[in-house]
Formats: C-alpha cells, sequence, structure tokens
C-alpha cells in the first residue's frame, strides 16, 4: 500500500500540472488525492520544518483571512464560495513545503505544464479551423479562440510555459538536438497563442518577459551594439506579427485611446472603459473600509451597490466583480490581507535576484501584471496556477535542479 502511494504521490502532481491548462472542477479531484496520498509520505522533521516556513505562514495567513472575513459577511453564500475557491492557498502550502519531492519529479512537474499547454493550444486551434471550415465562423481571436478559460488566463498559462523552455530546457536537455527543435517549435507555437488569444495584458506581459530574458541572456555582453540588435530584432518580430495578426494590436490601441481619452461613458461595456470606471469605485470602497474590509462575502455586493449608485450601466449588467486583484483582496479583507497578498508577490521576487531564479522573478512579475487588470484568484483557473506554481518556485529553482540529481 505504501509503495502504491509513493508512485501516486511522485506522479498526481504531474497529472495536475499536465490537466491545468484543460481546467474543469475535476481537477480539485486530484488535489483532494493528492492529500490521502501524501500522509503515507511524510517525514516527521520535512513537516516541522515545513510548518515553521517563513512562505508557508503567510500563504496560509491568507486563507485564514478569507475564513475569519467569511464569518461576519453578509451575504454566506458568496462568502462560503471565495473560501472554497482559495482552498488552494492551504492545500498547496501543505503538499509542497510540508513534503520534500525528487528532482526528477520537479522536472516532470513543468514539463507536464509545458505539454499541456501545448495540446491544449492544439485542441483550440483545430476546434477554430473546423468552425471555419464548416461554417466560416472566426473563431481564432480572444474569447472565441480560447476553449477550456478566459483567453487572459490562457495567455498566462502559455507565456509561463514559454518561460521555462526558455530558461529550464536548456540545462535539462543539454545538447539533446531533437529537445532543442521540441523547444524552438513549441516556442513559436506559444507565441502565436498569446497573440491569438488577443488579450491585452497577456501581449504586454509577453514583450516585458521577452526584454527581461534578452537581458538576462546577454548581462555578461551587453553593449550598444548587442542592446541596439535586440532592440532591431523585437520591433522587426514586433511589425511582422502585426501585419500577420492585426486584431490583438488593434485592441492594444484602442485601449491607450481609452486610457488617454479623458472622460468616459459609464454606460460603457468595453473592457478598458469599463475597469477604468469599476477602479475608480473600488478605491472608493477600500478607502471607506480601509482597515478590515467588507467582508470576504460582501465585496461584490458592495461593487454593484456602486454601480447602480452611479450609474455603471456595462459594469452592472455584466455583475462584473473589481477586474483588479489588488482591489478585489483589498475590499473584501481590508489593508492586512493587501499586504500579505502584495507581500507574496514582491517577496517572491526578492527571493528570486536573491537565489538567482530567474524563472520565480518573471512568473512573479506576470503575475503582478495579471493582477492589475484581472481578479485572478476569484477563479479556480488563477487560484491552481498562482498558488502552485508559486509554492514549487519558491522551494525549488528549476535552472538548478541539476546540482540537486548530481
Amino acid at each position: 500500500m505504501k509503495a502504491k502511494a509513493q508512485i501516486l504521490f511522485e506522479y498526481i502532481p504531474v497529472l495536475l500540472a499536465f490537466l491545468l491548462p484543460f481546467t474543469g472542477n475535476y481537477l480539485s479531484l486530484f488535489v483532494i488525492l493528492w492529500f490521502f496520498v501524501a500522509l503515507f509520505n511524510g517525514n516527521k522533521q520535512t513537516v516541522i520544518e515545513g510548518l515553521k516556513n517563513k512562505w508557508f505562514l503567510l500563504l496560509f495567513g491568507f486563507i485564514v483571512f478569507h475564513c475569519v472575513s467569511a464569518l461576519f459577511s453578509e451575504n454566506k453564500t458568496d462568502a462560503l464560495t471565495s473560501v472554497e475557491v482559495k482552498l488552494s492557498f492551504l492545500a498547496f502550502p501543505v503538499y509542497i513545503f510540508l513534503f520534500n519531492y525528487k528532482a526528477e519529479t520537479i522536472k516532470k512537474i513543468f514539463i507536464a505544464f509545458v505539454s499541456g499547454c501545448f495540446f491544449a493550444l492544439l485542441v483550440c486551434v483545430l476546434r477554430a479551423v473546423f468552425y471555419f471550415v464548416t461554417g466560416g465562423e472566426d473563431h481564432f481571436f480572444y474569447t472565441a479562440f480560447s476553449y477550456f478559460m478566459h483567453a487572459g488566463y490562457f495567455s498566462m498559462y502559455m507565456l509561463f510555459a514559454f518561460v521555462i523552455i526558455q530558461l529550464a530546457y536548456p540545462i535539462w536537455f543539454k545538447g539533446d538536438a531533437i529537445i532543442k527543435w521540441f523547444r524552438n517549435g513549441f516556442s513559436i507555437a506559444f507565441i502565436i497563442g498569446i497573440f491569438l488569444c488577443a488579450s491585452k495584458i497577456g501581449i504586454i506581459a509577453f514583450f516585458i518577459t521577452l526584454i527581461i530574458l534578452v537581458l538576462a541572456h546577454y548581462k555578461d555582453k551587453l553593449d550598444l551594439k548587442t542592446g541596439l540588435l535586440s532592440i532591431l530584432l523585437i520591433s522587426a518580430l514586433t511589425f511582422v506579427t502585426y501585419k500577420i495578426i492585426p486584431t490583438p494590436f488593434e485592441r492594444l490601441r484602442s485601449a491607450f485611446a481609452t486610457a488617454s481619452g479623458g472622460n468616459i461613458d459609464k454606460t460603457s461595456s468595453e473592457s478598458t472603459a469599463v475597469r477604468m470606471l469599476i477602479w475608480k469605485e473600488s478605491a472608493e470602497i477600500f478607502k471607506e473600509n480601509f482597515w478590515l474590509g467588507t467582508g470576504s462575502g460582501d465585496a461584490n455586493d458592495e461593487l454593484h451597490k456602486r454601480y447602480e449608485e452611479h450609474g455603471l450601466t456595462g459594469a452592472l449588467e455584466h455583475n462584473l466583480n473589481a477586474h483588479n486583484q489588488f482591489f478585489q483582496t483589498g475590499i473584501a479583507l481590508g489593508v492586512f490581507g493587501l499586504l500579505i497578498l502584495l507581500v507574496s508577490i514582491m517577496g517572491a521576487i526578492i527571493q528570486g535576484f536573491a537565489r538567482k531564479n530567474l524563472t520565480l522573478v518573471i512568473f512573479s512579475v506576470i503575475i503582478f501584471l495579471n493582477f492589475l487588470v484581472e481578479s485572478m484568484l476569484q477563479t479556480q483557473a488563477g487560484n491552481l496556477f498562482f498558488v502552485y506554481f508559486l509554492c514549487l518556485l519558491l522551494k525549488y529553482n528549476p535552472q538548478r535542479l541539476e546540482e540537486a540529481m548530481v
């Protein structure tokens, strides 16, 4: 029994990583099963050390805040849903900080995630082709293209998969010509996928990530010539992409025009315009509930009440949340809950630099950018992705796994 539990203990997190891009409530079953097999693989000393880990305590504190806040919320249904969705803040810190995994297993987890993203992308492309061939319908962009989750989330998934390929694969598969071809093919596929998703923040995050990767790659030989060549290369890539796939750039242009256009129609439901309206109301609610928040179950109710009072009919019609995780958390939990979230991200960036874990740094930057425009932790797709890989990267450095395997 224990031997079988050991095998499941090593393979469940791998399977979970592969299935993440396909989303679905069935993922919760794997998270629960992981708990039961973990019971047979515990080590007292590792558990004790994990319970003292500052990151374990920080992330555990976030779910505790939500549970306490839920008790004082008027809307118990939303409060329960909020806690249920964020149980990953309890599960993954326990599974990862309180147990040890073989370096080979950690490698398989990241490889499985990359593979899952590729096959999810392949399904989306084939589906779009099918609709185009059979009925002439255009399912090649944005929400019509991203079948398994919102396009912004899928774009984020693929970008992180792209980062793993660029930073970890050259180390894990050094000298393997076949893997190099797969690596290049997957990289191109993910870049195309990101632009087909046409998520504005996804495209912005891609270019910021690309700049970081270029700077990291050439940091020891960076000079004026290399810098200019890199700028020209990125500019050429942008121009060619614009000519081939103009839709994402048109969405960006529209967003910048809206952001700099002054007065915004309060009845608008256009994504950029409505976000700016929502953020203004969110800031006011946060100021009024600065210390304790409105309660994890009442945050959206307070937002909807504001939409109605101030005529934000576009936002009210779609029952929109804050579309900014920092505002969403601040409104629900107050300043202390917001500080936990900020420390989790900024602290991860600092630790990434301190331990030369560039994967953690870029992951945290990607998360920060997406948190600015989406309430990611209100969904399973956002919670599982964020907490799972944050915990893994805080404990393991993908670029140094080979050292642990020697």
